[in-house]
């Protein structure tokens, strides 16, 4: 039997043996963060100095990059850390922009090996307070939710526009796609799922939907995908733009899920969008 055969059948046996453990112990390996079981040294990036994130019991501080000019804050997605967002900060910083990045809860330097929803959100919240804002927000994958989510709850501070490459518009989506990939879990299994995340994050799964978070904002959005996308599916960008009042799509057809972050024609096109909309009354970025 492969271990894959071996997973798929302790996770069917405990489910159906002890329901609420099989429950629990599903939940668990959902929330890891690490595929690995590693975390990086924390060492300072090149050219970055440090910031801290105050007010947040998961996440001490950041990166950042220049000392004058508005903020670009950079939030990465689930099961990566803020290195996998570094090509974009010089595009951004061409622009004038001082560029922050931070590794949420669980991921990268930040420790622990699982993390909620709840606590990528409320992370992204408290770098924002701790930066005194951002103009700009770019979020790549699962990170599109936490920070849609952390912009709606600070509906006092302007942010200029958001851009949300290879983004997950709801975590229900992700949940079910997960539950019959690899593990193929019974339904009760998976019900059992729903019901621990939303003990765990104090608001059900269906609350982490981008478009629900976010339909209020009055704020420019940009949503670039690859169309063949083999971790998040296209549909997902739709969703976005479709539900929000001011977004477009563009397409990277080959640029997967990780590598569109580093596509030169995606990063020119994100900077085109900031270019437009990085400021609302027409004054020169210093």
């Amino acid at each position: 039997m492969t271990s894959i055969a071996l997973r798929r059948f302790a996770h069917a046996a405990v489910g159906a043996l002890i329901p609420g453990v099989g429950g629990r112990w599903a939940t668990d390996v959902f929330s890891r963060t690490r595929a690995l079981g590693t975390e990086p040294d924390n060492v300072l990036p090149l050219g970055a100095r440090r910031f801290t994130i105050e007010g947040n019991p998961d996440v001490s501080g950041g990166y950042l990059w220049g000392d004058d000019g508005p903020t670009a804050l950079l939030v990465h997605g689930w099961g990566a850390d803020s290195t996998s967002m570094y090509s974009l900060i010089t595009p951004l910083r061409e622009l004038g922009y001082r560029v922050a990045a931070f590794d949420a809860p669980a991921h990268g330097v930040s420790e622990g090996k699982q993390a909620t929803m709840t606590q990528y959100t409320a992370a992204v919240r408290a770098a924002l307070d701790s930066l005194g804002g951002a103009r700009v927000i770019v979020a790549h994958s699962l990170g599109s939710i936490a920070a849609v989510g952390a912009v709606a709850l600070r509906p006092e501070e302007p942010v200029d526009c958001v851009a949300l490459v290879a983004p997950t518009c709801t975590l229900t989506a992700v949940l079910e796609s997960w539950s019959k990939g690899e593990l193929r879990l019974a339904r009760p299994i998976v019900d059992r799922i729903y019901r621990e995340l939303h003990r765990r994050n104090g608001v059900p799964v269906s609350h982490w939907d981008v478009v629900g978070l976010g339909r209020d904002l009055d704020i420019p959005v940009l949503a670039i995908h690859d169309p063949d996308d083999p971790v998040v599916p296209f549909c997902e960008a739709e969703n976005v733009v479709a539900g929000l009042r001011d977004a477009r799509l563009l397409t990277a057809p080959g640029r997967g899920h990780m590598g569109i972050l580093m596509s030169p024609e995606v990063k020119s096109a994100i900077s085109a969008f900031v270019a437009e909309h990085g400021t609302r009354t027409g004054e020169t970025i210093p």
